[in-house]
């Protein structure tokens, strides 16, 4: 027996570190391949795998799993996120999540024809998307930052209201431990009991947070002391506050989660690459075997009105409560349409309802199998379907941004970051220096910690989805041999280098690279500033309201005609038109084609406009 557990665990431990090289190989998340791997060698496959053989033990293992799970999300999500998410994100964790629990609990009612109690906690357990699937999808899938940031509080919020609404309903609703709203002193209304358990997981996860912040600060001596100490905060903090209130762990371990993470704690870095290579074992483990739980006969047994509550589900449901969150918010219609489709439920409520049914069941309710069927179904079915797609997806609505890498976080990197973000670009700063990491991300700014001349680092800043690579440290010979990576390993070829000697210009110009030299453009810069004062404002750096701009024509309006009939924004004029590679001076009779560059001067919201006229907005 102990022989067969072993060699289970082993094999559970195997196919997870397999599913996730798998999914990093072809870009699709690894839950997909997990749920394949736990339903092909469990019981309704080749046998291998049976969760049976861990006894009473499994729900301990995944319960632990899954704290770890959350903690790593939650530890990852920088509290100035969270400060500036717009009120979109708060709108999709209330907005959203009650016409969830509303609108899915009426379709298993009405389309499975189980009793209300039943169909409410369903609902609730799957108002939860969850870190376990949002953060494999947009590890694959690049977004901007404020789709990435409304997906992620998202599915981290609603684990934890998810979770502690299901607890809360399950005790009140189908085991009857109390009535709503239903006089007597010792009666709690639902709404009382879900407060509490929020309150006490609030209350330990601050607890344990702090304590291991003053650890990790006085006592810890190393990266591993580090290491270990943010693992059993994970666990502490969980365990501590799921012993007193169910399901208050997943508030408290979250609550943990987010100070520690945004704590002044010594080896920052060193704990998150930890906490991320441990989640990659414990999600591996408890989706291959929660997924060998499946039996293919429940599945089948919900019939068409399970079918229905998926279609509820993914089509009804999730884009009417995204299309009112979103409605005033900065989105356009192609990412709203994403961020509907994005909608996987994930690993919490597979587990909480797994202790769910086995309560239930003994308790004699009615129904107590349905509970983990539609569940599963439903979470089967959006991962295999919307993971799975999720990048095809996001290529066909073009909401891919192309990026802007800079390898520098020192004051050129910074600021030609804020001019990026402001025209509209994804900047995203590779740097080496752990200081200024911190002060970075602390600042707002996307960075990635590394040595800006490793091909990896470069990858893991998303060079393949990069146009332009500019190098700004204040070493030639590291700014040359980036762009040298750049080119040779990923194709880049639009290369920009600052050039701190000018003796060593003519080496980058031979490789291909423009370059700056800071002495010869600040002696450039004074002689336009002495000799051509009235061109001056339209290229200094300080004239914020003014710009030049590049457009590439592709809007069928525009597309066949002439300067003079170009309805141009006042304000804005056409300064040079690039033609089959060829620069001319624009004409009024010069006719415009698909893909002629038109170099636009004027002011930034005439700009604006004029590109918008001469672009295809899709």
């Amino acid at each position: 027996m102990a022989s067969e557990l072993l060699l289970v665990a082993a094999l559970v431990i195997g196919l997870g570190v397999a599913s996730k090289l798998i999914g990093d190989r072809y870009s699709i998340p690894s839950v997909v391949f997990l749920l394949g791997a736990g339903i092909l060698f469990g019981p309704e496959g080749f046998g291998l795998i049976d969760p049976r053989l861990f006894g009473g033990s499994l729900s301990t293992l995944v319960s632990l799993s899954v704290a770890i799970i959350v903690f790593e999300g939650a530890f990852n999500l920088d509290v100035d996120t969270l400060r500036q998410a717009p009120a979109s994100t708060l709108r999709l964790v209330t907005i959203g999540s009650a016409i969830t629990l509303m609108g899915l609990g009426v379709a298993i009612h009405t389309f499975l024809g189980l009793q209300w109690s039943l169909s409410l906690v369903i609902s609730a357990l799957l108002v939860a998307t969850g870190p376990t699937v949002i953060t494999p999808i947009l590890d694959q899938v690049d977004v901007r930052e404020n789709v990435r940031a409304i997906l992620e509080i998202e599915g981290i919020v609603n684990d934890v209201v998810a979770a502690v609404l299901a607890a809360v309903l399950f005790e009140v609703l189908a085991l009857g431990h109390g009535f709503p709203l239903v006089g007597g002193s010792v009666q709690r209304s639902v709404l009382t009991e879900f407060l509490s358990r929020i309150g006490l997981g609030v209350i330990v996860g601050t607890a344990i947070a702090a304590l291991s912040a003053y650890v990790l600060r006085y006592l810890s001596e190393s990266p591993q002391h580090s290491r270990i100490t943010a693992l059993a905060t994970a666990l502490l903090s969980f365990a501590i506050a799921d012993s007193l209130a169910s399901e208050a762990g997943i508030v408290s371990v979250a609550v943990a989660g987010i100070l520690l993470g945004n704590a002044n704690i010594p080896y920052h870095e060193a704990v998150s690459e930890f906490k991320d290579d441990i989640t990659v074992v414990v999600l591996g483990v408890v989706y291959v075997l929660l997924a060998a739980l499946l039996t293919i006969e429940d599945l089948f047994a919900l019939g068409i009105g399970g079918l229905a509550v998926i279609l509820v589900t993914a089509y009804v449901v999730r884009p009417l409560g995204v299309w009112l969150a979103t409605r005033r918010a900065s989105f356009t219609p192609n990412e709203r349409l994403f961020i509907s489709f994005v909608g996987p439920r994930g690993i919490v409520p597979a587990s909480v309802a797994t202790l769910f049914s086995l309560e239930l069941a003994a308790e004699g309710v009615p129904n107590a199998n349905s509970v983990v069927s539609v569940v599963f179904l439903v979470i089967l079915v959006t991962v295999v379907v919307q993971a799975g797609s999720a990048r095809f997806l996001a290529e066909r609505l073009d909401i891919i941004p192309m990026k802007i890498l800079i390898i520098g976080g020192g004051r050129t990197g910074r600021t030609l970051a804020d001019r990026l973000e402001q025209r509209g670009e994804n900047p995203v700063i590779v740097e080496r220096d752990d200081a200024t990491v911190a002060e970075l991300r602390r600042n707002g700014y996307s960075v990635v910690h590394g040595n800006g001349t490793k091909a990896a680092i470069l990858k893991e800043a998303g060079i393949g989805n990069a146009t332009k690579v500019a190098a700004t440290t204040g070493s030639d010979d590291q700014n040359i041999l980036t762009c040298q990576t750049a080119r040779t390993r990923f194709g880049v070829d639009d290369l920009v280098a600052q050039v701190n000697d000018p003796e060593n210009r003519e080496a980058f110009e031979d490789l291909g690279v423009r370059t700056v030299s800071p002495i010869l453009a600040t002696a450039y810069t004074m002689d336009n500033m002495m000799i051509r004062p009235g061109m001056f404002p339209w290229l200094s750096e300080f004239a914020d309201d003014r710009d030049v701009s590049d457009v590439t024509v592709s809007n069928q309006a525009a597309i066949g005609t002439t300067i003079a009939e170009l309805d141009l924004p006042e304000g804005c004029i056409v300064g040079l038109i690039k033609k089959n590679g060829e620069r001319l001076v624009p004409m009024p009779d010069t006719t415009l084609e698909r893909g002629d560059v038109v170099t636009l001067l004027g002011r930034v919201d005439a700009i604006d406009e004029a590109r918008s006229n001469l672009t295809e907005v899709i």
